[in-house]
């Protein structure tokens, strides 16, 4: 495949959607589907490209990459999420830092995790937890859903099934109008989200093409040719803090995830981030910072504080680095 390395970004930035299937005075319930699509990436110079991609969707219509932000209601403490698999490989899905997670119904000869032998005879991990198989639909349950910002994504060879796309955002807020003590949240304040992603061409032709496994035998050597923010190509973001009708607005929650195969490293213009947790948790002492060092399939949470109407710019100097 004779396709230049691309390593700018266009700007993008998208808000997380706030989707969730059912609700009760105790959990919420979420249908998630994965399937495949066709992303269409632009180019730089011009041109766009048609890229294999794997990907989520609550019920019906087209999945996405990332999939839809699922936000549980702060006084909610259960989460469900019954998982069709319309893939013709076995999934799964896990959130890293969230406890409680227990077996639910699985199909029979559905073990709770899954592993293999290599060539050499060393035991390997498949699958962290129980898979969905193809055309199956299976139930995940987290009974102690706590508070803050957690990436979602498949726990089945999970460096090839992120990178082809199956992983997206999850949200709980402390109370109806805080994200973690003392920090405010929507609608009080405003929110923006960044989902830091990667795309490598090859890795995608080669699951198009049946060919992973044999012409690409690991994720160990994978060179992406696109960064991502939420689903987009981008070089430098830009938003315009604060909220219509605030004169002074409280500070901006920004909320950033990782799941490309290297770190990230977003960075400011002008700004500093005031760092207030990491994967769920809130830090005892926030961290004032200008970049923010983000590794893989971490989260951060943090405030910034600008007057309302300023045009906040912000880049990753991770990506940079490497041009």
């Amino acid at each position: 495949m004779n396709r230049s390395t691309i390593k700018s970004m266009t700007s993008a930035l998208i808000g997380g959607a706030c989707l969730l299937a059912a609700t009760s005075s105790w959990g919420a319930t979420v249908n998630l589907r994965a399937d495949e699509f066709t992303k269409n990436v632009p180019l730089p110079g011009g041109g766009t490209t048609n890229i294999h991609m794997w990907g989520f969707v609550i019920g019906g219509g087209t999945p996405t990459s990332p999939g839809p932000a699922i936000t549980v209601p702060f006084a909610d403490t259960v989460l469900t999420i019954n998982l069709r698999n319309d893939l013709a490989v076995p999934i799964s899905l896990v959130i890293p830092n969230q406890n409680g997670y227990v077996r639910v119904a699985p199909a029979p000869g559905v073990s709770e995790h899954v592993t293999s032998v290599d060539a050499q005879g060393r035991t390997r991990a498949s699958s962290f937890v129980k898979q969905t198989l193809p055309g199956q639909t299976v139930t995940y349950r987290w009974n102690n859903v706590q508070p803050g910002t957690y990436l979602y994504y498949s726990g089945t060879h999970s460096a090839l099934q992120v990178q082809m796309g199956l992983y997206g955002m999850l949200k709980k807020n402390t109370t109806a109008t805080l994200a973690y003590p003392g920090v405010v949240a929507p609608p009080i304040t405003q929110e923006v989200n960044w989902i830091f992603g990667e795309i490598d061409f090859d890795v995608h032709d080669a699951v198009l093409n049946g060919t992973y496994d044999t012409a690409i035998k690991s994720m160990i050597h994978s060179v992406p040719e696109i960064y991502l923010l939420n689903g987009q190509p981008l070089q430098v973001g830009q938003f315009t803090a604060g909220l219509p009708g605030f004169g002074t607005p409280p500070p901006t929650l920004v909320r950033m995830l990782n799941v490309c195969y290297d770190e990230r490293i977003p960075v400011l213009n002008g700004f500093h981030l005031r760092v207030v947790a990491e994967d769920g948790r809130a830090y005892p002492y926030p961290k004032i910072e200008n970049a923010v060092n983000l590794p893989s399939l971490k989260t951060r949470d943090a405030q910034l504080i600008a007057p309302r109407g300023t045009a906040v710019k912000f880049y990753d100097r991770r990506l940079l680095s490497m041009q």
